[in-house]
């Protein structure tokens, strides 16, 4: 019994460690570069028609006054080549400005496979986190050169949460909302840059998987001789 939990535990831990080897290498690898978010016509002129001007916040860099900014990409997730979400900057984001009312929308993370815009919106003290903003019609995932991707959303639509939630701090009239709800507000770029794992890397996954092999083989072994010794023992 002393001998098979030692052998679990040997073998828990070359799996481990092969997991730790082979996971970090397509997970969380993402570096940088810039979103670029670019608010449509239609969105300037619904936003001008309820009286609500934007600006970035934080890090963001603004391209264009109330039009168009960049967010700095910090992290992020690749498996298999591909872009599986995008991160930026806690800190970078934009403003909603109406009066003495001001909302602030950051900590952005682009989910592909929903095509959804996640994020923080801030009213005054209250701040609810990694809400779904915007939907895309659209988006693309294309690969470049090695560990360089580009991501591209457009067909941007806010979500009934975000625009309720939005609307009721705005003071947005609720029979203006379903138009609101159906401007495209713009597109968002993101140019992603991937950490590519080293070659040591794989020479460590190869060895730990390796480890595991032989141990299974030395099961297996195990097992056939006390098979064929069982019948001498009777």
């Amino acid at each position: 019994m002393k001998s098979s939990n030692v052998g679990r535990t040997f073998k828990r831990l070359l799996l481990a460690a092969a997991t730790a080897v082979a996971f970090p290498a397509m997970a969380d690898t993402i570096t940088g570069t810039d979103a670029d978010l670019v608010f449509s016509q239609s969105a300037l002129d619904t936003l001008g028609l309820i009286s609500v001007s934007v600006s970035g916040i934080g890090s963001a860099t603004t391209v264009e006054p109330g039009k168009s900014f960049k967010f700095p990409i910090t992290g992020g997730t690749v498996t298999g080549g591909t872009v599986v979400d995008v991160l930026t900057a806690p800190d970078a984001g934009v403003s909603l400005t109406k009066g003495s009312t001001v909302i602030s929308l950051g900590d952005f993370r682009v989910d592909v496979a929903t095509k959804s815009l996640y994020g923080d919106i801030t009213i005054g003290s209250n701040v609810v986190q990694d809400t779904k903003l915007y939907t895309f019609t659209t988006l693309v995932n294309e690969a470049l050169d090695p560990g360089k991707f580009k991501v591209s959303a457009s067909g941007m639509f806010i979500t009934e949460t975000a625009l309720n939630t939005l609307g009721d701090a705005l003071g947005v009239p609720v029979f203006l909302r379903p138009a609101v709800a159906g401007v495209d507000f713009g597109t968002l770029t993101g140019n992603v840059t991937a950490a590519v794992p080293e070659p040591s890397t794989y020479a460590m996954l190869a060895l730990g998987l390796a480890g595991i092999g032989a141990y299974s083989k030395r099961r297996r072994d195990r097992a056939a001789a006390d098979a064929q010794a069982e019948p001498q023992a009777a």
